[in-house]
């Protein structure tokens, strides 16, 4: 989170009730239900360093005692909620409305007490603020100039000025994820439609399937979820089998890892499937001489290392290590990939503990590529092809917008992709931020679009936002409207003035991909 000790911070907590409620029932009402009822469960998820996702390494948390808990509420609508709140040893202000529209003085209350904080006794490290009212952004900035880190939970639209005067921005989707317990009601409706739908493959089959992804991860550790379809195709059956009856690329790779020792799924954007890191690391995989399993161990080190060096001298560019992992264990045969690298644990590891003139080793850009220095430039990322063919006018008017609103830069056909995926997803599931999100961006991925779960969030909030309510009759290209009118209220609300040509732009990006679909 903001450093690498794990010295719990001491930090006073102050919700807007209101606020937070109201703008979590906008996304998902059961969250919003959550959020209320149960206090306790997401505070001690705060304390544990809020982690994210399953494998988060405890050490890479920021442990902290919330010392302070004050919520501010609105007793007339949501008195029955106080309670649960006073339960977990808030302190509730009730804070009642002095207005015919409803409006009360919660946001008065928590910078005076915030400010007052600031005396106490206690030097809190962190003051955490649950609002997405921008009128905090004077207090953030008074917090900042005391030295104090700031943390924010805004659940709805939030201004730019807002988010920058703080120093940790708490997602909406990563909270209703993992604080409200949405990320396991999603694990578990996967493994309930799992069960009932039942596998058409078999398990002589999920075996050799796991043996083959094991194989291609073994290269440079990990095979990204965008490219288990095209590892997958090999096998007989699979273009009919509807993912060979577990009815997703998530599902099926989870039983296909499942069944393989030294893989796991790991999450990010996009998930990958990595292998677990050896016993022993690669540098010390030469043992004493005079121990047999020393001797094979080392031997087949040097013929996979020749012919790392056989291949790259008749190479005319930089060979891709996946395809480098191929060409050696066709070579040498299944013992390359039995002996898990002569110990390396994968070809990318093995190559990064030995030098050679006759070759180098780049692990970036993705998956990672061999070279020999004297002859081949080193590889360097690229632009993809797509980015680079779409019109200058469009491609500008697109970094404006997203480096204005964030609105995700994809490319019309990735958004067409994207909201194809949501119509799809809401026609058969019904929505709920955590599941949904999750699910749109598995479908994509299975489309060959790596669209991150975050950029799906995003369009999802967008829509939502605009006062839309999901459900199964949600059509593509109607989606796609009410998010080019929310991209639109974007830019008027940052002040990104666009004319009537560049509006037009906005119609070709966001509605463009659809056109003939």
């Amino acid at each position: 989170m903001y450093d690498n000790t794990n010295k719990p911070l001491k930090s006073a907590l102050f919700v807007d009730f209101d606020n937070i409620y109201l703008g979590l029932k906008q996304l998902d009402e059961d969250a919003a239900e959550r959020f209320a009822d149960d206090p306790a469960r997401w505070l001690a998820w705060m304390e544990r360093g809020m982690p994210s996702h399953e494998d988060e390494s405890p050490q890479n948390l920021q442990p902290r005692r919330i010392l302070i808990r004050r919520c501010y509420l609105n007793p007339r609508d949501f008195y029955r909620y106080r309670p649960a709140f006073t339960r977990s040893a808030f302190n509730v202000i009730d804070c009642p409305p002095l207005t015919a529209q409803g409006k009360n003085s919660a946001d008065i209350y928590m910078v005076m007490d915030i400010i007052d904080t600031l005396e106490h006794k206690t030097r809190f490290d962190e003051f955490i603020i649950l609002s997405g009212d921008a009128d905090f952004t004077p207090v953030l900035l008074r917090l900042r100039a005391h030295d104090r880190r700031t943390a924010i939970l805004a659940a709805g639209p939030a201004s730019e000025a807002y988010k920058a005067a703080c120093d940790l921005i708490i997602l909406e989707d990563v909270f209703i994820a993992y604080a409200l317990g949405r990320a396991e009601d999603a694990q578990e409706e996967r493994r309930r439609r799992g069960r009932e739908a039942g596998a058409v493959a078999s398990p002589e089959l999920l075996d050799a399937m796991a043996a083959r992804l094991y194989a291609e991860a073994s290269a440079n550790g990990e095979v990204l979820a965008t490219n288990l379809p095209r590892i997958y195709m090999g096998f007989p059956g699979f273009r009919d089998s509807n993912w060979f009856g577990f009815y997703s690329l998530r599902s099926l790779t989870a039983e296909i890892t499942r069944r393989h020792p030294a893989l796991r799924i790991t999450e990010g954007d996009p998930w990958r499937v990595t292998v677990q890191s050896p016993t022993r690391p690669a540098s010390v995989v030469t043992l004493p001489v005079g121990e047999p399993q020393a001797d094979g161990e080392e031997a087949l080190r040097r013929r996979i290392l020749e012919a790392v060096r056989e291949l790259i001298a008749a190479a005319p560019d930089p060979v891709d290590v996946t395809e480098a992992a191929a060409a050696i264990t066709a070579r040498l045969g299944p013992q390359v990939i039995e002996s898990h690298w002569a110990g390396a644990g994968t070809l990318k590891d093995l190559l990064l503990a030995v030098e050679d003139p006759a070759f180098a080793f780049a692990p970036a850009p993705a998956p990672g590529f061999i070279y020999d220095p004297q002859r081949h430039e080193p590889p360097r990322e690229s632009p993809t092809v797509e980015h680079t063919t779409l019109p200058r006018d469009l491609a500008e008017l697109i970094n404006r917008v997203h480096q204005a609103t964030g609105t995700p830069d994809l490319t019309p056909s990735q958004y067409a992709v994207l909201f194809e995926a949501i119509a799809e997803e809401l026609a058969e599931n019904a929505y709920n931020l955590t599941q949904t999100s999750k699910a749109v961006r598995d479908r994509c991925i299975e489309r060959g679009q790596a669209v991150s779960r975050g950029d799906v969030g995003f369009v999802l909030k967008g829509i939502i936002y605009r006062g839309h309510r999901f459900s199964k009759r949600d059509t593509a290209p109607a989606l796609a409207r009410i998010f080019r009118n929310s991209v639109l209220t974007r830019c008027e609300d940052v002040e990104l003035e666009l004319s009537e040509a560049e509006k037009g732009l906005v119609d070709a990006w966001i509605l463009g991909g659809l056109n003939g679909r």
